[in-house]
């Protein structure tokens, strides 16, 4: 470990006394014009005014999504209190809203009334069972 550190010193001191005694080259050194500086601030500007707008549209489009988000959870609150007051707690099932709307068709109309007449003659005979059993 000391011997690496030892090398590390050493190769400092060399290239700082390689440095010192170069002479630097015009060819190795580049002067910026005045354009070139404002070239490169105008980058700058227009780099950060890019990433401003993508913030903003970054923003925008995260409300958006908390606003649909919003709605949908709305929707499903709405969904389950309809299925709530749709709820027959006699019957213990989702009945609650069975034959609230109109008939739409004559066919369902004749089921209905088929069952409808079936009701008083099944009652009655269970009645007249229950009677002959006392």
């Amino acid at each position: 470990m000391a011997a690496t550190y030892s090398v590390d010193l050493i190769a400092k001191r060399d290239k700082k006394l390689r440095m010192d005694r170069s002479i630097v080259k015009g060819w190795n050194v580049h002067y910026q014009t005045q354009e070139e500086i404002e070239a490169e601030e105008e980058e700058k500007r227009l780099k950060e005014e890019q990433e401003r707008q993508a913030q903003e549209i970054y923003q925008r489009l995260s409300e958006e999504a908390e606003m649909d988000e919003e709605k949908l959870r709305a929707e499903i609150e709405a969904a389950r209190k309809e299925a709530e007051a749709a709820f027959n707690a006699k019957t213990g099932s989702y009945s609650g809203r069975y034959g609230s709307k109109p008939v739409e068709n004559e066919e369902e109309q004749q089921q209905i009334n088929a069952i409808l007449t079936e009701k008083p003659d099944a009652f009655d005979s269970a009645m007249s069972a229950l009677q002959e059993q006392k």
